[in-house]
């Protein structure tokens, strides 16, 4: 399309032919004030052809020359007719200095720059921030999602072990034991001959009553499976420590009402359950395993 296309007809001026080429394409004076960075008020005197209002004459050509590419009009054309315009003006209109506070206004509506700070700084800042944050967690081998999952774990663990002890909690169970001068046989269930009853010691030991015949329900319930022939010492309550041997396939149930004390071998293979809840041994020390009740649990 030509400078004098079929858009710009009945148009007598510049300032008419942009200002038609403007509305044609269905753009208002502060889209184009955004684009070109021309003051809204420098726009309006182009397009009025009041060329006496507007800047010095290398800033204003500069001015319908970036207009012009806004438009998509041949900048060349426009800025010869802006000149015919202009040279028909008085001389001393055209070339008559201008006060100094129109000298300032004209400085201050040239160009104007953004007011407000553009969105992708603050996303810069945001990403730089998620970046450092991301160095630190790789140079200090720190894994957020890791973390996170433990401490969810053992919350999860927490509040189930605290649940268990509540619907639990009741009387305390007191045992008797009794000491007795022979060697006592106590009777445990074979695992191979579950009619058969075997020997639980081979020396004087301390004898936990059956709670079975007691009326009382205790607090924790502890059953032993021995795959193996298994010398052990326990502490039921405050009951004296006693010192037990079991054979292989035995099992035994304990029972306590605040707190339960096992030491087995360090190599041991016995499978415990707390209230049917199988039970993980803690790691073994000085060739011994040491399992306390509740505390062991609780950690």
């Amino acid at each position: 399309m030509t400078f004098y296309s079929a858009e710009m007809e009945g148009a007598t001026t510049i300032g008419e032919i942009l200002r038609e080429t403007r509305v044609r394409r269905g753009l208002d004076l502060v889209t184009v004030a955004e684009e070109t960075k021309i003051s809204s008020r420098n726009l309006q005197a182009m397009e009025d052809g009041n060329l006496a209002s507007l800047p010095a004459e290398v800033y204003t050509r500069g001015f319908y020359t970036m207009y012009a590419r806004m438009l998509a009009l041949d900048p060349g054309e426009v800025l010869e007719m802006y000149t015919r315009e202009r040279n028909k003006l008085p001389k001393t209109a055209i070339y008559s200095t201008p006060p100094p506070n129109r000298l300032a206004q004209d400085m201050a509506s040239m160009a104007e720059r953004p007011t407000s700070l553009p969105s992708s700084y603050f996303g810069l800042i945001i990403f730089l921030f998620l970046l450092f944050g991301a160095f630190l967690c790789w140079y200090f081998g720190w894994n957020p999602a890791s973390y996170l999952s433990e401490k969810l774990r053992s919350l999860e663990g927490s509040q189930r072990l605290e649940q268990v002890r509540n619907e639990e909690s009741g009387p305390e169970f007191i045992f008797d034991a009794v000491v007795p001068e022979p060697p006592i046989k106590s009777e445990s269930i074979s695992l191979f001959s579950p009619t058969t009853v075997t020997a639980a010691t081979t020396q004087p030991v301390g004898i936990i009553k059956d709670p079975v015949t007691s009326a009382v329900r205790p607090k924790y319930v502890v059953n032993a499976v021995f795959v193996e022939e298994t010398p052990l010492s326990l502490q039921v309550d405050n009951q004296p420590q006693q010192t037990l041997s079991y054979k292989t396939g035995e099992a035994i149930t304990w029972q306590a009402g605040e707190k339960l004390i096992v030491k087995l071998p360090g190599d041991t293979r016995t499978r415990l359950t707390l209230n049917d809840i199988p039970l993980k041994l803690p790691k073994a020390a000085n060739n011994s395993i040491t399992l306390s009740i509740p505390e062991d649990i609780l950690r």
